[in-house]
Order: C-alpha cells, then sequence, then structure tokens
C-alpha cells in the first residue's frame, strides 16, 4: 500500500511579526509629559539633527497628516527630534547617570572620537543622504536613507576602529556576540552599538493600537505624499540624551562633541 503523502499545516507568513506587541512604555511616559531631564542619560552619535528646513517644512505637513490619520495609541514625533544615529556609546535605556559618572564616560570616549575623526579614510562634509519614503516597521514608523557618498559607513567604519585599537568592540545591528566595552568602564557602560540601517524613526506606540492591520494600512496612505529629498549634513555630533528618542534641546549642555568646527 502507498503511504498517503504528509499534510503540511499552513499559517499566513508574518503572523508572529503581526502578533509581536508594539507600545514601548518609556513612549507612554513621554507622551503624557511625565518625564523629567535626567531621569535617564544617553550618549549618541547623530547627523542631521536639528534636520534642514527643507525637511522640517515636509515633515511638519507630513507628521500632521499622520496624527489625524492613525489611531489614537500613536506617538508621532515633533520634528525637532528627528535624527539619524551613527553609533550608540550609551543606551539611555541604561539609565540616569550623576556628573561625576557622566564625565568618566565623556573622559573614556573623547580620544576614541577624537582618533576615529583624525583618521584619513574619515569623510569630507558636509556628507550627503537622501530621505526615502517612511514605512511602518511595526512597533516603529521610520524613514530610511540612501548613503549617497558613502559618508555614514566611512565614518561608522573610522569609530568601529577607534573602538576597536582602543581595546573595545562595538556590537553591530542585532549581533552582540562579539560587543566589548571599552577598557575603563563600568558595568553600568555595556559596549557601544552601531546599527546597520541609516534611518529616522517618526512613529511610536503609546499603547497597543486596536488593529495592526488597520494602522499599517492608514501609515501607508499617508506616507505615499512624502517626496524624497537630499540634504547635506554638516558634521557628526555626539550629545547627551537625558529625554528619550532625542526629545532635547540643541544646546551646549546637550551637544557634547562635533566632528566640525561650527561655522557660527
Amino acid at each position: 500500500l502507498k503511504q498517503a503523502p504528509l499534510r503540511r499545516a499552513r499559517f499566513p507568513l508574518g503572523r508572529a511579526a503581526r502578533m509581536a506587541p508594539w507600545a514601548n512604555e518609556v513612549v507612554a511616559r513621554l507622551a503624557a509629559d511625565e518625564l523629567q531631564p535626567r531621569d535617564y542619560c544617553g550618549l549618541v552619535a547623530v547627523c542631521s539633527w536639528p534636520m534642514p528646513a527643507a525637511v522640517l517644512r515636509q515633515y511638519e505637513d507630513f507628521s500632521s497628516a499622520l496624527r489625524e490619520a492613525m489611531p489614537k495609541q500613536a506617538y508621532v514625533y515633533p520634528a525637532s527630534t528627528l535624527h539619524c544615529t551613527a553609533m550608540t556609546l550609551r543606551a539611555f535605556t541604561q539609565g540616569p547617570l550623576g556628573p561625576e559618572e557622566l564625565q568618566a564616560l565623556q573622559d573614556v570616549w573623547q580620544p576614541v572620537l577624537d582618533a576615529a575623526r583624525a583618521s584619513p579614510e574619515w569623510p569630507a562634509a558636509p556628507f550627503r543622504l537622501r530621505m526615502g519614503a517612511p514605512t511602518l516597521e511595526g512597533a516603529a514608523g521610520i524613514f530610511r536613507y540612501e548613503d549617497l557618498d558613502g559618508a555614514m559607513a566611512k565614518m561608522r567604519e573610522c569609530l568601529r576602529g577607534a573602538i576597536e585599537r582602543a581595546g573595545g568592540r562595538a556590537a553591530e545591528g542585532s549581533d552582540w556576540s562579539q560587543a566589548r566595552p571599552l577598557p575603563g568602564l563600568s558595568e553600568r557602560h555595556p559596549a557601544a552599538h552601531i546599527p546597520n540601517i541609516v534611518h529616522s524613526t517618526a512613529l511610536r506606540w503609546r499603547q497597543e493600537p486596536e488593529e495592526q492591520e488597520v494602522a499599517r494600512k492608514a501609515f501607508a496612505q499617508v506616507a505615499k505624499r512624502w517626496e524624497p529629498l537630499d540634504i547635506e549634513i554638516p558634521s557628526l555630533r555626539v550629545v547627551i540624551e537625558d529625554v528619550p528618542y532625542m526629545h532635547i534641546p540643541e544646546d551646549d549642555a546637550h551637544v557634547w562633541w562635533e566632528s566640525e568646527p561650527r561655522c557660527c
């Protein structure tokens, strides 16, 4: 007798991803204005912050339409928070730091950043990116960028090399298996992290949306209006992120290190 072929159960592709939680407790507190400066302390290398005027104008229209279209559980970022992260030196999720702890962290990182900037491979400013249409990735709505002149990749490579020469190793994307903090840092400071994409976040969730698929479709409709923009970036900055997700002012208290001299 011939054995009947096995029947395989079929499940819709992507179901697990669709059912993953989207809500973020920090975002809920941020949206409710419950966070205070110094509740957190991150150190982040960013570029294109603040964004050029052309981006801010287009984003104001986009974000206004997004707030109207999305479920009430969504939190749309203010234009002032938009940025591209080149590397996270210390994530804000590690908690607050006192003044002396922060200074000790900066003392370890200063020569590493300076060494990266002094590398012959460091790209000449200004840097160029193309800001594409946003997509909803579930827990976050993001803009992805084209690295038009390869400057972001070159900066990340210089940072990566300077960290390794100093005795550390950055995590890469989702891979933390080879990550190693810089010597001299306490257990409160894990290894640096280099993303494997170039992006800006525009939306997160204060609560779970009632229907994820409805949220996806609403986002996609508004995203169609976005016109790609080519932008010039004057420098890389390392900032003190004492309010999560870059909800900080652009001032000397927050901008700690810059790769290029300020023009004014």
